[in-house]
């Protein structure tokens, strides 16, 4: 089982960089990274991404136009994209958010056979770093804080542009799972920071 991250990006590469280094220091090393740009990068940008390129899982990509929408578009693009087993498991982020070292063990350790989205809850800057309390709910969840098993990422799909789409996502891949009979599970941890 791994966990594909498709990371959406715009020219902040310290805090890229600040995302990238989370994952390098996690205690499972079953993950990849796709980090897309948001039209053509910086020289700053290309250069700190330089410094990954002995890095065979982290990839990098510069989508050839600006689509903005707080990257909603390139989700869509690259969410079907990526390859991916059934089995494995897609997190979609931004570049500014971190992650705390153990973020991959616990989230692929709390998937059973018939998990089809794990989330955990936030430490939310909109909320003056205070902890949000994830639900599966619009406006309740952000799109870094869950993990979506990857048939089911595939065959919902990242359909809308709007600033809360990421919720509507959520909340459509969990009814896409109770139709199958999978669960959506609860990681009771505070692994997460949104910036």
């Amino acid at each position: 089982m791994i966990l594909h991250i498709i990371v959406v990006t715009y020219n902040r590469p310290l805090k890229l960089k600040i995302l990238i280094d989370s994952f390098l220091v996690q205690t499972c090393p079953c993950w990849d990274m796709l980090i897309v740009h948001d039209g053509p990068a910086s020289d700053e940008t290309r250069q700190t991404i330089s410094l990954y390129k002995e890095y065979d899982k982290i990839r990098f990509i510069e989508h050839p136009e600006r689509l903005e929408r707080w990257g909603h578009p390139l989700r869509k693009i690259y969410l079907q994209k990526i390859k991916s087993d059934p089995e494995d498991f897609i997190l979609m982020t931004n570049d500014d958010n971190y992650y705390m070292p153990i973020f991959v063990e616990l989230m692929l350790d709390g998937c059973r056979p018939n998990t089809g989205i794990i989330y955990c809850d936030t430490v939310h800057n909109y909320f003056n770093y205070s902890i949000m309390k994830t639900e599966i709910k619009v406006n309740k969840i952000d799109i870094g804080s869950f993990i979506v098993r990857g048939d089911v990422a595939k065959v919902v799909g990242f359909k809308y542009n709007y600033y809360n789409a990421d919720g509507r996502y959520a909340v459509e891949c969990a009814r896409y799972c109770d139709k199958r009979h999978l669960t959506a599970d609860y990681c009771n941890k505070l692994i997460f920071i949104h910036n």
